[in-house]
């Protein structure tokens, strides 16, 4: 008996869903400001693409991340088409940021679950074909 309910405890961890870090969207407007430290990069991506107004950002923190819960989080992903020429295939905008936490006296902590505050930094643009690519992408 002992071993058939230890058996459903382990399944039920399996299946049911977990408070847990994963994925989410967030806006073209919320991701601006990290563009916004790279200017030259901005205006480039701005005046040669059409982008969508939808950013899959690769993290979003849990509620039991008591401070940052709901908090999103790099590598950010987004859907754009060249706007030149007008039939050209889509591709895919990836930003890589470096994530620093930070706790309620402003210091740098390095576990997410002291923090109170992230700050990011835009490290690196990747261009790349929306087919056959992962669906997070590898950040240097």
């Amino acid at each position: 008996m002992a071993r058939a309910i230890r058996f459903f405890i382990v399944l039920a961890g399996v299946l049911l869903p977990c408070d847990c870090v994963g994925g989410g969207t967030v806006s073209l407007a919320e991701i601006d400001p990290l563009l916004r430290q790279k200017p030259e990069v901005r205006t480039f991506l701005m005046s040669a693409l059409d982008m969508d107004n939808t950013v899959m950002a690769a993290v979003r923190f849990g509620s039991h991340v008591q401070h940052l819960g709901g908090a999103h989080m790099g590598p950010y992903m987004i859907q754009a088409r060249p706007r030149t020429p007008k039939d050209a295939l889509r591709i895919e905008v990836v930003l890589c940021t470096d994530a620093r936490f930070f706790d309620a006296s402003g210091k740098l902590v390095q576990d997410e679950m002291d923090a109170v505050r992230l700050e990011e930094k835009l490290t690196v643009v990747i261009l790349r074909e929306v087919n056959g690519a992962p669906a997070i992408a590898n950040c240097p």
